[in-house]
């Protein structure tokens, strides 16, 4: 009998707290409906901006992007010296990568300008250069992406900066790309190896094998994997 009522007592607790809550919110609301209503409105007119920006905008100075990103793309892939400056560059009647880049921020293509950019001043070897834009490229297109952070390791590599160049590694083996994962991987094996960190070498040399087994086999890991499980077993 006496639990019934503690029951009893607890539940009509619990309801009148329930009660007071709502009463309490329902107050709150009414004194402070008109900011409340602001605020969404707010939003609302803030969302619908930033819609009809990229839509009007954005969308626009992207397709103007693209038609001009398509010389200085034809001078880069021809690769000679004269051929690089000119895609970097522009001329009187073509915009370059830096143009392109400067001139339509915010756009994919601005981006990807970023990245022949960069890819252009590591040709011309101006690695400075290079590896500012490089740094600029940012995950759109993930591809590319993951190259360009093997690339900004192989800088860092060169630099003799091998910590940050493992972490630029590392992230480019995130890829699912058969081309690009297997290299970083491998790269990353090779820097393990150098710094005697036996066990992350072979961990990274079975990660091909385990992710990219056709990859594994062409690029001949088996010896690198077998010289590390020696150095891990003595």
């Amino acid at each position: 009998m006496a639990n019934n009522e503690k029951l009893g007592s607890k539940k009509v607790n619990q309801e009148a707290e329930k009660e007071n809550f709502v009463t309490k919110t329902l107050a709150f609301f009414n004194k402070y409906q008109n900011i409340i209503y602001g605020v969404i409105i707010g939003l609302l007119v803030i969302a619908c901006a930033v819609i009809a920006f990229n839509r009007f905008y954005i969308q626009k100075k992207n397709a103007e992007a693209s038609a001009q990103i398509v010389r200085p793309i034809s001078l880069f892939i021809l690769g000679d010296t004269t051929s690089l400056n000119l895609a970097l560059e522009g001329d009187d009647e073509n915009d370059g990568f830096l143009t392109i880049a400067d001139g339509y921020k915010l756009t994919r293509t601005a981006n990807t300008a970023n990245f022949y950019a960069g890819l252009s001043y590591l040709k011309l070897g101006q690695k400075d250069n290079a590896m500012d834009y490089l740094k600029k490229f940012k995950k759109k297109e993930d591809v590319l992406w993951y190259g360009c952070q093997m690339t900004i390791g192989d800088l860092y590599d060169e630099q003799g900066d091998e910590a940050t160049a493992i972490k630029y590694y590392q992230k480019a083996a995130k890829s699912k790309d058969p081309l690009y994962a297997p290299t970083a991987l491998f790269k990353l094996g090779q820097m393990y190896e150098r710094k005697e960190k036996w066990n992350d070498a072979l961990n990274a040399y079975k990660e091909i094998e385990n992710r990219f087994y056709n990859e594994y086999n062409k690029m001949s890991i088996a010896q690198y994997v077998e010289r590390a499980q020696a150095k891990v077993s003595k």
